[in-house]
């Protein structure tokens, strides 16, 4: 079987595809990563024109989503093949020690960087390790996942040098990972309890959660009460498991849901009319809009076009865009401040590019591939669980990290 574009193709499911390795999933991350990043970066330099703003929604915004839908037909698999607690430990692996390291080097690296850049005359480094937002307590706060209810954004009042106050933190980007993470347990879950087994379960589940967000955005009373001041931690948690578990569903309907560029394109057009609806002057991501009503179509056109996409040897042994993800925030910040959006939104942005992607190869390489390694301390795996699975060798699994291992979208 075959799955290049303009190739004769036997496949009329989506799961014949996706359920080997060949295809461009990890491109497609890796592109979703460095449209964060350029976004964000535009964003914080206020190039809102290379950030990519339509309607409210920005370019960062939609790639997150793709994230989070791959992330959730990837997660569903390692989800139904391994043990709950082999699970978590592999969820853990993927997430936590590249996260703890970025913060080490934000703290103590770009952070230190930026504190001797703006340091006055007669405050030594003392000021900058005292501080009652010390770099210590950043990397213990943002180490657990820089959760609402106990994070730091600052490091010895640093970065204060953005017109707008909201942007004063070093790393926005990660916040997602918190929400990530309780996908991750939403579905591990539903696998203790048996949904994940049965098909339809999930689905009715999905539909709930579903009708409960198309409820609140139609409901004024209702809507009120979820945004960024009220309830948000809820809200957020309701937008991320939709699109999350769209993901999770296209995977446990593998061997039903065609391979049709048409319903790739025909999903794809009804997801563009929820982001260019009008949104009465709202915040996309702070509060519903209608955007939200429409997510769970994004899921097929990226997983479809990761299927199809050339680009199968791209990223298909090391994958860098975690690295590219959480470094490129706090990599923005610190070229703001040297004060390079002067060159222009090329220049800058290349730069930013240029800055980010080194630290993302070295954290891919020195944490990441290293941590990994450790997934066989966890409990023996049990036996696959699904007619698709069952045909793949467990310890020729092991070996390819990239999907049985679900690398983890933000």
């Amino acid at each position: 079987m075959t799955t290049g574009v303009g190739e004769p193709r036997s496949k009329r499911v989506i799961g014949e595809g996706l359920s080997t390795h060949r295809n461009s999933l990890n491109f497609l991350r890796l592109v979703l990563a460095s449209i964060v990043l350029v976004s964000h970066a535009a964003g914080l330099a206020h190039f809102r024109r290379a950030a990519m703003i339509v309607n409210g929604t920005s370019a960062a915004q939609l790639s997150l989503y793709g994230f989070f839908a791959i992330s959730g037909y990837l997660i569903a698999q390692s989800a139904m093949r391994t043990r709950p607690m082999g699970y978590l430990w592999r969820r853990c692996l993927r997430i936590f020690p590249g996260l703890i390291v970025c913060t080490l080097v934000t703290a103590f690296g770009i952070g230190l960087l930026a504190w001797w850049w703006t340091a006055k005359p007669g405050c030594s480094l003392g000021c900058y390790f005292g501080a009652t937002d010390s770099p210590t307590m950043y990397v213990v706060k943002n180490s657990l996942l820089a959760n609402p209810y106990w994070t730091q954004y600052t490091i010895a009042g640093l970065p204060n040098f953005s017109d707008y106050p909201g942007f004063w933190t070093w790393n926005a980007s990660i916040w997602t990972l918190f929400y990530e993470f309780l996908c991750y347990l939403l579905l591990l879950a539903m696998s203790l309890v048996g949904m994940l087994r049965s098909r339809l379960s999930s689905l009715v589940a999905f539909a709930v959660l579903w009708g409960a967000i198309i409820t609140i955005e139609l409901t004024a009373s209702l809507d009120k009460q979820f945004n960024f001041f009220h309830f948000s931690v809820f809200e957020s948690i309701l937008r991320f498991s939709l699109i999350f578990l769209a993901g999770s569903i296209l995977f446990l309907y593998r061997d039903r849901v065609p391979d049709s560029g048409w319903l790739a394109l025909a999903s794809g057009l009804i997801f563009s009319v929820g982001v260019l609806l009008p949104i009465d002057g709202r915040v996309p991501t702070l509060e519903f809009t209608s955007i939200d009503l429409y997510l769970p179509f994004l899921a097929y056109p990226v997983l479809w076009l990761g299927l199809h996409l050339p680009f199968r040897s791209v990223g298909a042994k090391n994958d860098y865009s975690y690295g590219i993800y959480i470094y490129g925030w706090p990599v923005a910040q610190l070229l703001i401040m040297w004060h390079l959006p002067r060159f222009g939104s090329e220049i800058f942005l290349l730069m930013t590019l240029g800055f980010t992607v080194p630290l993302a190869i070295a954290s891919w390489w020195l944490v990441e591939r290293r941590s990994l390694r450790l997934k066989s301390l966890h409990l023996r795996r049990s036996g696959d669980r699904t007619p698709a699975t069952s045909r793949s060798d467990e310890s020729s699994a092991d070996r390819r990290s990239n999907h049985d291992e679900g690398f983890d979208e933000r």
